[in-house]
């Protein structure tokens, strides 16, 4: 990024987190967090990507950190010729982890959360989620349209946590899928993003999925 002398002009930086969607932390709160714009491996990069880790706790805070020095060591390593590609800062250890796609004059893009752990559901989060879907008409509706819908799909699935960057909501919400067709290898159905707290369907829309 310093090479190519992108989001180098004075203000640049303060002009994208002005710009950034809502990084709300999940039932915690942030105790710091570690914020690089990387590159897309291409010279000249076409786009970037903005990476945000955001830590809990003052001792996951310090780990990140010698992650993130380590990580510096490592490029510099291998940071000699233009020619080879050289490692990025993907993957760092955080509790929760961003990625936000990032044009090379700083306009915002799409914002993911990439932390592995927005999978793993809690049996009671899931059950309190997918009860909320069998009250709502809306699945009643879809229901009632899929008559002969194959058994082997299976029941609602609570399947990740979505953060308000991604949903556009003021919360965090759970996702919970109603598989309609699988033919082995795509997958497509209704996907519903349940309000723990309010207890509210606060969006439903269709999904597909490629597995393998």
């Amino acid at each position: 990024m310093a090479y190519q002398g992108l989001l180098a002009e004075e203000g640049a930086a303060t002009r994208v987190a002005a710009s950034l969607p809502p990084l709300a932390s999940f039932r915690h709160d942030y105790a710091g967090a570690i914020s690089v714009v990387d590159w897309d491996h291409r010279l000249p990069s076409a786009n970037l990507v903005l990476r945000i880790y955001g830590y809990y706790g003052e001792d996951t805070l310090e780990a990140g950190h010698e992650a993130f020095d380590d990580r510096l060591e490592q490029i510099a390593e291998r940071d000699k010729y233009p020619e080879f590609d050289v490692p990025d800062f993907d993957g760092l250890a955080a509790d929760e982890a961003y990625e936000i796609e990032l044009s090379p004059g700083g306009q915002i893009g799409r914002c993911r959360l990439t932390s592995a752990w927005r999978r793993s559901v809690a049996p009671k989060d899931a059950a309190a989620a997918v009860a909320l879907v069998q009250t709502c008409e809306e699945y009643g509706k879809l229901v009632a349209a899929s008559p002969s819908r194959p058994a082997y799909l299976g029941d609602l699935e609570a399947v990740s946590w979505t953060p308000p960057c991604e949903s556009d909501y003021t919360r965090w919400t759970l996702d919970v899928w109603y598989l309609l067709a699988f033919d082995g290898r795509i997958g497509s159905g209704r996907s519903f993003l349940a309000d723990l707290e309010t207890k509210q369907i606060i969006s439903v829309r269709d999904f597909s999925v490629r597995t393998g």
